[in-house]
């Protein structure tokens, strides 16, 4: 028995208010209950039965038992070699899905690469930290071949994919 989803991501962000507006309105993602502050959100994805898929918490909270800031919150020894986070993806279940949220990353600016990665179409943002995100759409298994079975150059060519999947 292995590993079988990720079941949460935990960011540090510099403001928590604007980061859960952005993933809320973005992405979908709803804060859970009380647990809501100016230092931590606890938010689940909108067709989720997770406790949460996403953590945000201020940068420096304080608390962290680990990560990047040690427990009492103060900054690393900026010599000490760290690993980051390249970037975080989030799945949807359409492909039109996939176009609202590239559509309206793009109406905000926010819009990065979008990628026909033959399995799976993806489009990419950045959060208002900067950090990377990628949501993506999987193409049924069960899905027929493309008529023109030509390699994709990688470019994710949205109006041959919604013809084809919308």
């Amino acid at each position: 028995m292995g590993i079988k989803r990720l079941n949460h991501a935990v960011l540090y962000v510099s403001d928590v208010a604007d980061s859960a507006a952005f993933y809320r309105d973005v992405l979908g993602f709803r804060p859970k209950g009380d647990a809501a502050s100016s230092r931590a959100v606890f938010a689940q994805a909108a067709h989720s039965d997770n406790d949460h898929d996403l953590a945000l918490f201020s940068v420096n909270l304080g608390q962290q038992r680990s990560g990047p800031f040690s427990p009492r919150g103060e900054t690393p020894d900026p010599h000490q070699p760290r690993a980051g986070l390249y970037h975080l993806a989030w799945e949807v279940d359409t492909i039109q899905e996939l176009k609202r949220i590239r559509d309206h990353l793009a109406e905000i600016g926010q819009l990065g690469m979008e990628e026909d990665h033959g399995v799976h179409k993806s489009v990419y943002g950045h959060d208002p930290d900067g950090l990377l995100f990628e949501v993506c759409w999987f193409v049924p298994e069960d899905a027929p071949q493309r008529d023109d079975a030509a390699p994709t150059d990688g470019r994710l060519d949205w109006e041959r994919e919604l013809a084809r999947f919308g």
